[in-house]
């Protein structure tokens, strides 16, 4: 059996137990599938593992502080800026080996603004799917 029809076997298992499980203990499921994509697209294994949980975490966290700094700074431009200046953070981050995969940081980010800052929401749902596929 090739590589490929593996992959395609193990992840539809795992997928369909993911659906299952995030609807019976109320997890965000979609939340859970920006993980796996995120593990997925850093090469799996540990090292993928590792760099997808600290770049969507790190995402989680700089979308909080947009939502929080733009409420309190609380003129029309606030989200627009804070939105600007935390997206270059996103970026910049990645100078560290661990945060260099730039698109989960914005995972993170975008799956928390996608729930209205529902941030323990995401981090379970995040843990929860890394521990189904890891």
């Amino acid at each position: 059996m090739s590589l490929l029809m593996c992959i395609s076997i193990s992840v539809g298992i795992l997928s369909g137990l993911w659906r299952w499980l995030s609807s019976n203990f109320g997890l965000i499921t979609w939340v859970g599938f920006i993980g796996c994509t995120s593990y997925y697209a850093t090469g799996g294994k540990l090292q993928g593992l590792k760099k997808s949980v600290a770049t969507n975490m790190t995402g989680v966290l700089w979308a909080m502080l947009i939502i929080i700094t733009s409420s309190y700074l609380g003129f029309s431009l606030a989200g627009a800026i804070m939105t600007g200046i935390f997206s270059f953070v996103m970026c910049a981050q990645a100078r560290f080996e661990l945060l260099f995969f730039i698109p989960g940081t914005f995972c993170g980010s975008c799956s928390t603004f996608g729930v209205n800052g529902n941030w323990q929401g995401v981090i379970i749902a995040l843990w929860s799917n890394f521990r189904l596929y890891f």
